[in-house]
């Protein structure tokens, strides 16, 4: 009878105690993706202030312990840093691309009707 009991009681203990590192990888999942990030930036040639600025939403000592492991690694292993591709536009424009957005459509038509003006000047001096 007590053997059952002890039973019992470890089978969910035995249980319980598997779930506990998938416990543990979601408590320190956001540290992971945090230097994960500041590893990138690093690599990226990317500064530390403008990793923190692009993540806002990131813890910085994550950010920063990402960077440096990834700034200590470049260094031992002499490796060159990879420039990033060219930041992609969203669908929000800042105030001077809406400016040259509104511009642009008129220089366009100035442009076009000053093309179809010169034939019709040169056929009228012929």
């Amino acid at each position: 009878m007590k053997a059952l009991k002890t039973m019992l009681l470890l089978v969910p203990l035995t249980f319980g105690l598997a779930g506990c590192d998938q416990l543990l990888e979601l408590v320190n999942k956001p540290k992971a993706n945090g230097k994960a990030i500041g590893a990138a930036c690093r690599h990226s040639g990317r500064s530390l202030e403008d990793c923190f600025r692009r993540n806002a939403k990131i813890p910085k000592a994550d950010i920063f312990a990402g960077w440096k492991e990834m700034n200590e690694y470049m260094q031992a292993k002499k490796i060159d840093v990879v420039p990033p591709p060219p930041d992609v536009k969203t669908g929000e424009l800042s105030q001077t691309e809406m400016m040259k957005e509104e511009t642009e459509p008129m220089a366009s038509e100035v442009a076009s009707a000053m093309a179809s003006e010169k034939p019709a000047k040169e056929a009228a001096k012929h």
